[in-house]
């Protein structure tokens, strides 16, 4: 299209936004007739435009009574191939469309609750998906941010129902789910006299083992209710500032005062911070009460121990007395130099609440390293098993400390110690006590921080092919061997004892073969997280974290982290072996020059992701300026005090605070990616021992080739290549 062309549609009264429109239609060489008025907004001309590329029937939303995000959803459906005409009516908001699309690409039809809100119906998308039933909620009236919480509790088979109703807002019934999650007694909280910063309060006091009862009470604000945990916390006696008639703001000082020692509101003692005079010596005590200075004045003569104590009583000191100085201002060694004669003492914490625990929780899960520098998987122990209703844990509360107190006799208020946060996590119970843990399931024990895991364990014998595949929702443990054509899945950790053959190994967890497997070119072991084992022969292997060995032999190894064979004879013979992180090994190839192929550094499926991330950021701004366009042109043709009832503005505004977030939530993805390339320029393959022609190395994309055997090599990413370090 020419310079005089566009003029032309301009001059007939098109913005310049949809002339563009038209020009890229053209270009196409599209027929853009069907979009060619200016009473089409450009963003609609788009839709129509985009959908005539896909070659999709664009007669059934290139109407002017569909905005562009209808049609953009229509378009969308179209082009999946879906049923669109469940949808495509002019009176179904965008948002409903893009449920009604999503479900129908899932495959499930809820054309039948168009009447419904949108939020609703994705999470009766969502509920469907997952085999929940949310559906008599819904026609219990409950709404979106309400159904979210309840389908959680369904996919996670938490029975919140008795909990709750439809008057309880959406956050709150997230604090209930959320204490239920961790086994808490929520029937405190779980009431509408409670708004959900309360409930969340509540709940963290019961997470922290604390006396919540002393701020359960509806007639507390949120914020008072967290000066009053946060002093529970801290072992502190809350009673001094819990009164109703404190804000928060000052329960926040009277807690901190308390937590440092002081007492506010104490008696005053006669001339406390002034020296008080006796016949030849006079007595004086700091202003918080915690120290009596004796200094004479005059002649020692007169001075007994029985004036020294009755001026001390005079005075008002009754505590912490130090006879030691009496004696010596009577044996005259004080001289007339002031004297510590009464030392206050400040509360301190008692001690805190500990757990005790029924297994061992020091189980290192490591090999041990032999002589030569291999690794032995024979040994080790790596996981404990429990038997169902076993004891688990006892917590022991936390304790008063010592009470302290000022010279005058006033007593400060003990210090609890801390306790320690409920132990979460799954496959146990707490009995009535609220202290000790017991196992329901019989499993392996795991303890993670606060985290208490009991996870089932299969335990299988010798596995062969005949036996078909074995899936388990938990931890796998093979005694014996696992030969030819086998498959074993294992949703957590899988732990094989003997030699495994040209099987398949997947697993969530890690992978520990304490033997080692030569699949004959047939096998295949995946893990999501680390993958060990005594030798690796003719076997494809792919680990989401690290992998240790003490050989490979002409084997295809990926891992996410790093690889590292062990011992003086750990070796890479053949094959394609690739680290994200790094490789280190002792030997790589042989003399006979076979071909070994060595990758570090970021792989293609990061450039990929980073492509991939940087085109929709890309269009995602282009939108966003077109709806910005469409904004300000929809300000010029409505005057302020109509905009409020135009729906199209309130949609527009909508649709651009999505496309916001959605270019933020990118680009911290783009930056997590960034970083992972970024990091990759450390990325070094490590070679002790030697490095034998026709071993090849790749860092970060560039090569080098080893022509010659070589001895102690170190290969990292440079400006000019592969640089080369001797070690």
């Amino acid at each position: 299209m020419t310079r005089q062309e566009q003029q032309q549609y301009l001059n007939k009264g098109f913005t310049k936004d949809q002339v563009e429109e038209i020009k890229l239609g053209l270009e196409e060489g599209l027929d853009i007739e069907i979009y060619e008025d200016k009473d089409f907004f450009a963003l609609q001309m788009k839709e129509i435009r985009l959908g005539l590329m896909s070659e999709v029937p664009v007669e059934i939303y290139a109407r002017k009574d569909f905005d562009w995000f209808q049609m953009e959803e229509i378009r969308l459906g179209l082009e999946d191939k879906l049923n669109v005409r469940l949808y495509a009516y002019p009176k179904v908001s965008f948002d409903t469309m893009r449920q009604l699309r999503l479900a129908l690409k899932e495959g499930i039809n809820l054309s039948k609750y168009l009447s419904l809100p949108a939020g609703t119906l994705r999470e009766l998308r969502k509920s469907i998906k997952s085999g929940v039933n949310i559906a008599p909620f819904i026609e219990e009236g409950y709404d979106e941010e309400q159904l979210e919480q309840i389908r959680i509790c369904l996919e996670k088979k938490i029975n919140i129902k008795q909990y709750i109703n439809n008057e309880l807002r959406g956050s709150s019934i997230e604090q209930i789910r959320l204490g239920l999650e961790k086994g808490l007694d929520v029937k405190h909280y779980a009431s509408l006299d409670y708004e959900w910063r309360q409930m969340r309060e509540i709940r963290r006091g019961m997470e922290h083992q604390v006396n919540y009862s002393a701020y359960l009470n509806p007639l507390y604000d949120w914020q008072q209710m967290r000066e009053i945990r946060m002093g529970l916390e801290d072992g502190l006696e809350v009673s001094r500032y819990s009164s109703l008639m404190y804000p928060a703001t000052d329960m926040a000082v009277k807690r901190a005062y308390l937590a440092a020692g002081i007492v506010d509101e104490k008696p005053q003692a006669v001339g406390e911070g002034k020296a008080v005079a006796f016949n030849n010596f006079e007595i004086k005590v700091t202003p918080d009460q915690m120290t009596a200075y004796f200094q004479l004045t005059g002649r020692r003569t007169g001075v007994t121990r029985s004036v020294i104590r009755n001026a001390l009583e005079e005075r008002g000191i009754v505590k912490g007395i130090n006879e030691e100085v009496i004696n010596m201002i009577l044996t005259d060694k004080a001289g007339n130099q002031p004297q510590v004669i009464a030392r206050g003492k400040k509360s301190e914490p008692g001690a805190d609440g500990y757990y005790e625990y029924f297994f061992r929780t020091d189980l290192k899960r490591e090999p041990k390293v032999l002589e030569d520098g291999s690794l032995d998987y024979k040994n080790i122990e790596w996981f404990e098993q429990v038997k169902r209703g076993q004891k688990l844990a006892y917590y022991h509360p936390a304790e008063l400390g010592p009470v302290g107190y000022t010279v005058f006799g006033q007593d400060f208020p003990p210090i609890r110690g801390k306790e320690q946060s409920i132990l979460t996590g799954k496959g146990f119970y707490v009995e009535q006590d609220k202290r000790t843990y017991v196992a329901n399931v019989d499993g392996i024990v795991d303890l993670n921080g606060s985290v208490l895991t009991v996870s089932n364990l299969l335990i299988l014998g010798e596995v062969t092919a005949y036996m078909g595949d074995t899936r388990f929702d938990g931890n796998i443990h093979v005694t014996g061997d696992v030969g030819n054509g086998c498959t074993i899945i294992a949703k957590e950790d899988l732990l094989v004892d003997g030699f495994v053959e040209g099987a398949t190994l997947e697993a969530g967890g890690n992978i520990t073969l304490r033997k080692g497997c030569n699949a004959q070119g047939k096998g295949m072991i995946k893990a999501g997280g680390n993958i060990e084992g005594s030798f690796f022969e003719n076997v494809n292997v792919k680990a989401g974290g690290d992998i240790k060995v003490s050989y490979i032999l002409k084997s295809e190894v990926e891992c996410n982290g790093k690889l590292e064979t062990s011992g003086r004879y750990g070796s890479l013979l053949g094959g394609y072996i690739y680290a994200e992180n790094a490789i280190i090994t002792n030997e790589v190839g042989n003399e006979t020059g076979v071909k070994t192929m060595l990758k570090v550094g970021v792989n293609n499926d990061t450039i990929k992701k980073q492509i991939i991330i940087t085109n929709q950021i890309k269009k995602l701004k282009m939108e966003l300026e077109a709806m910005n366009t469409a904004y300000k042109e929809l300000e010029a043709l409505y005057p302020p005090e109509v905009r409020a009832s135009v729906e199209m503005f309130a949609k527009i505004d909508n649709a651009r605070i999505v496309k916001n977030e959605s270019i933020k939530k990118l680009e911290d993805e783009l930056q997590i990616v960034n970083d992972k390339i970024e990091q990759s320029k450390n990325a070094r393959v490590t070679m002790r021992g030697n490095v034998y022609e026709g071993t090849v190395v790749e860092v970060n994309g560039k090569k080098w080739v080893a022509t010659r055997r070589q001895v102690g090599v170190s290969l990292l990413d440079d400006e000019n290549g592969v640089k080369m370090l001797s070690i």
